[in-house]
């Protein structure tokens, strides 16, 4: 039996399909970045690939460690997590030079039907222009921050896993767009004087500073749902609350200032003609489409299709290959990954020397297989108990017949909690009775449930219906782009009759 610390290290919830992006999107920035260093690019040193790969693995650890498990537990573990998500991850990715390397390492035909057109877009650069002017990117963090922290919007992504991966997309994207005026990754330009990005960092430190302050010196829980919650470590949920106020005042300050010092005295060491420079001059770089012209011999397909076919049919076939598997992929672990996010806590009581809480999902249940997670604590001190034995039974409520006796498992992402999953096989009321045992003390606690017959029909889950989305839209691109390549006098002339056809026509 594992202690209790060893159980907290043990709770990770790996999440299947981010696990497989961020994988998917390190190997994509490797390729690019070995074939610029061997191209001769000197933008891209081994120190800037080690950056971006630590950052896309403080973002995983963010998502897929105890942090992410203890999230709707503990206040301090969700700050730490979302100080993951926007002061450590975005800064280090945005200091590998991100842009370039991705791009050159996507196929071939990717970067050249797709990715090379789309940066090169006069729209999608006025939008990334207009996103990354510190005024916006100040105002978004700022909005960004403040809004996910009222009550309303943080219960409902402690409510829900689909909104709680929503909230951390609007965190780590916001805070993308926040770094990067100051951070600049290489071939980025900057709005404004290289000086003016120390009061930028002061004013979004004095951002998080408010917000830290009103979690660590409130005099009252503002997170109901963290009122309710078992408490795990034996600090009360206000004291829980003040804690992760005080690291977001720690870490988020340490994460502005610091890069703010370094700023000042880059300017003050700087030559007095670059301080009196209204804006740094533009960095002569390769374009886009010249890098991604760059090994256009290096193919995916094998000898057998290069000697069939052309190249930029291996090409084409390649990427729809690449495509579909990845997509595909994709799409099957994120509409079939089961979280604990989506559980509530359903029953808290005490009786004997137990306290129990028992964790499933909101509102009534659907007939068939249903997990519960069962929490077992000391009733006097609060402890964890890992060595008790829970059993589970649900039986109809105007009826003597029960189901088959469950024992709860140790299988839970979190540790500390017990799993079981009971087949409720008809719909009603139903009781769930839980049983717990440890060292010749019993208890027994009963809960209540509503069971519904799930909707029939057919519903298409959300992640093919966005990869069916992106498909269409990537279609449209590469046919507008094909069309528009055309030349008008090609078309004309294919479409008008010679000349000595008329004149055949006009001598019968």
């Amino acid at each position: 039996m594992p202690s209790i610390s060893q159980a907290v290290l043990l709770s990770w919830s790996v999440p299947p399909a981010a696990t497989l992006a961020l994988v998917f999107t390190a190997l994509i920035y490797l390729r690019g970045w070995i074939l610029l260093r061997r191209a001769g690019v000197p933008f891209v040193p081994p120190w800037r690939a080690a950056s971006f790969l630590l950052g896309l693995l403080s973002l995983w650890i963010a998502l897929a460690s105890p942090l992410d498990t203890f999230s709707g537990f503990i206040v301090t573990a969700h700050m730490l997590q979302h100080m993951l998500l926007m002061m450590v991850a975005p800064p280090l990715i945005l200091l590998g030079a991100p842009l370039i390397p991705l791009v050159r390492g996507l196929p071939v035909f990717a970067a050249r039907e797709f990715a090379g057109p789309f940066l090169n877009w006069r729209v999608a650069t006025r939008i990334g222009n207009a996103l990354i002017h510190p005024l916006v990117a100040l105002l978004l963090m700022g909005v960004v921050m403040f809004a996910w922290h009222t009550p309303r919007l943080y219960e409902l992504a402690l409510a829900s896993s689909s909104w709680h991966e929503v909230e951390h997309a609007c965190f780590f994207l916001a805070a993308l767009v926040f770094w990067w005026p100051v951070i600049l990754p290489w071939p980025s330009r900057s709005h404004w004087p290289r000086w003016a990005a120390v009061p930028y960092l002061i004013i979004g430190d004095l951002q998080n500073t408010t917000l830290s302050a009103i979690l660590a010196l409130s005099d009252r829980v503002i997170y109901p749902s963290y009122a309710t919650m078992p408490r795990l470590f034996g600090f009360s949920a206000l004291h829980d609350q003040s804690a992760a106020g005080a690291i977001m005042w720690v870490i988020g300050g340490f994460a502005f200032v610091v890069p703010a010092i370094v700023i000042a005295i880059q300017c003050l060491q700087a030559r007095p003609q670059e301080q009196r420079a209204t804006s740094p001059p533009k960095v002569e770089s390769p374009s886009l489409d010249a890098l991604v012209s760059l090994s256009h011999r290096l193919s995916f397909g094998g000898r057998w299709l290069r000697r069939r076919l052309s190249t930029g049919a291996v090409e084409a076939i390649s990427f729809l290959l690449i495509f579909a598997v990845m997509g595909l992929g994709l799409a099957h672990l994120a509409s079939n990954s089961s979280d604990d996010d989506d559980q509530v806590l359903r029953l808290h009581e005490q009786s004997g020397a137990f306290a129990v809480s028992v964790f499933a999902p909101a509102g009534d249940l659907g007939t068939g297989p249903s997990d519960f997670n069962v929490l077992v604590q000391d009733r006097s001190t609060q402890d964890v108990l890992l060595d008790s034995t829970v059993s589970l039974r649900a039986q109809p409520t105007n009826s003597s017949n029960s189901a088959e006796s469950v024992r709860a498992t140790d299988e839970s992402e979190n540790r500390l909690l017990q799993n079981a999953s009971l087949n409720l096989p008809s719909a009603g009321d139903w009781t769930l009775a839980i049983e717990v045992a440890r060292g010749g003390q019993n208890a027994e606690f009963s809960l209540p449930l509503r069971l519904t017959r799930p909707e029939t029909g057919f519903a298409m889950p959300w992640s093919y219906v966005v990869l069916i989305t992106f498909s269409a839209l990537l279609l449209f691109t590469w046919v507008r782009r094909r069309w528009m390549a055309q030349p008008r006098h090609a078309i004309k002339h294919s479409t008008a009759v010679p000349e000595s056809t008329q004149a055949k026509k006009l001598s019968y």
